[in-house]
């Protein structure tokens, strides 16, 4: 990141509205960073300039433990002999925890503090601080530099370390907000990948045992032309529960993070329909769209979503298994005050609908409310996959259902930034 350009050009000011204009420009500077690597490469740059010490480094503070690592140095010629760590009982971190700044001169230099800036050739030790933390350290040298601190330099540094330290704890606080969001997503997935270890254990089982039973009873019944036919029919479709399983969890577990593109939703809708179309009408189900024309194009990952809406509209379908019903799905944009606008996709039927005490279930692994054993039932695992698929896009899955009225599936998904617009709408 470069600095402004009458921020590089600033010398030390004694105008006050100089002054202002130069911690302006320095706020400014900060707040279009990027990351935490280029605002630490911003404070030492500006500091160095300001203060005209050529050398500068930052340390800040670790999320554990009270050490703090190396962030960003300028004008250093060797970089590598800065330690890459000061520890909390560091005369420096000891030195600068109740003062703000601390000048070469001001210390004796027999005391651990002297001593240590003298050893690390400062002139200037800077506290970066806020609510009373100390989250960052600052030194500025050498000592041989002819620049003189002065009180109205050392006004100038403390408001902008003020600045400074307010910044880096926006940044400190972003990076451990990212974090826990980490951790608990991946909390849930080994929770998700516990439970599905259980599940397939149990739907394994019994197809298991009826291929077991006929391996061990046909040597016995060879000759038994029922036999044989029977149970190998049931062999067979066993196998194929089993491959059926292992496809949906092996789908699930092979995660992998989406690639997107702009895709029109629309579009993707009507590709989707076009799959189960003879299949709804072969059971006398009615497909209507309500799809809203001028949506914005989404960035999402084409084959994922569809996987989503596949299942959703199979899982419609599963819903009205004696037919004559009608699903519907619409588009729409929404926007609220104060939030980001978004599109939602709502996949509607008029099934059997989902008791309430398995609402809170349904997305997790191996969870199913079918219990026929047609050649669609799923392993449980279809919900679930959607549900982590449109996360990983930035959305949300929601459901709403009444027994005997039917379920509404929405999909709600970001709308990015400058997003273009399409205008075809299909009913």
């Amino acid at each position: 990141m470069t600095l402004h350009a009458n921020i590089r050009q600033m010398p030390v000011l004694s105008a006050s509205t100089d002054i202002v204009r130069l911690i302006r420009d320095f706020a400014e500077t900060l707040g279009s960073a990027r990351d935490l690597s280029c605002l630490g490469h911003s404070i030492v740059t500006a500091l160095s300039q300001y203060t005209r010490l050529p050398e500068v480094a930052l340390w800040i503070r670790e999320s554990t433990g009270e050490r703090y690592r190396l962030l960003a140095s300028y004008g250093h010629n060797h970089p590598s002999s800065l330690p890459s760590t000061l520890t909390g009982d560091h005369p420096l971190v000891a030195g600068l925890s109740a003062k703000p700044y601390v000048c070469h001169g001001s210390e004796n230099p027999s005391k651990p503090l002297g001593l240590a800036m003298a050893t690390a050739r400062a002139s200037l030790c800077l506290g970066l601080r806020t609510r009373g933390r100390l989250l960052g350290i600052c030194i500025l040298g050498p000592l041989d530099t002819k620049a003189q601190v002065g009180e109205e330099l050392l006004a100038i540094v403390d408001a902008i370390t003020h600045i400074a330290g307010n910044s880096l704890d926006h940044y400190l606080t972003q990076d451990d907000l990212r974090r826990s969001s980490t951790l608990m997503r991946r909390t849930d997935r080994l929770r998700s990948l516990e439970i599905m270890a259980g599940g397939f254990a149990h739907e394994i089982r019994n197809p298991l045992t009826s291929i077991k039973t006929f391996v061990q009873l046909a040597p016995q019944r060879q000759q038994d032309p029922v036999f044989i036919k029977e149970f190998s029919k049931l062999a067979i479709e066993d196998i194929h529960r089993i491959e059926r399983l292992l496809h949906e969890i092996l789908d699930y577990a092979s995660y992998m993070t989406p690639r997107p593109t702009e895709v029109d939703l629309n579009d993707l809708v009507a590709s989707c329909i076009g799959f189960i179309s003879s299949s709804a009408a072969h059971r006398g189900i009615q497909v209507q769209t309500h799809l809203s024309p001028q949506l914005p194009l989404l960035l999402l990952d084409r084959q994922q979503i569809k996987q989503v809406l596949l299942n959703l509209l199979l899982n419609a379908l599963d819903a009205m298994p004696n037919g004559n019903g009608i699903i519907r799905v619409h588009t729409r944009l929404l926007s609220e005050p104060g939030r980001p606008p978004w599109v939602q996709l709502q996949v509607e039927d008029e099934g059997c609908g989902i008791a309430p005490d398995h609402l809170e279930h349904i997305f997790d692994p191996f969870f199913s409310t079918k219990h026929s054993n047609s050649a669609s039932e799923g392993a449980g695992l279809g919900l679930t996959t959607a549900h982590q698929i449109v996360r990983e896009h930035g959305g949300t899955l929601m459901v709403e259902s009444r027994l005997g009225a039917g379920s509404t599936f929405s999909v709600n998904l970001p709308v990015p930034d400058s997003a273009p617009t399409v205008s075809a709408a299909r009913e």
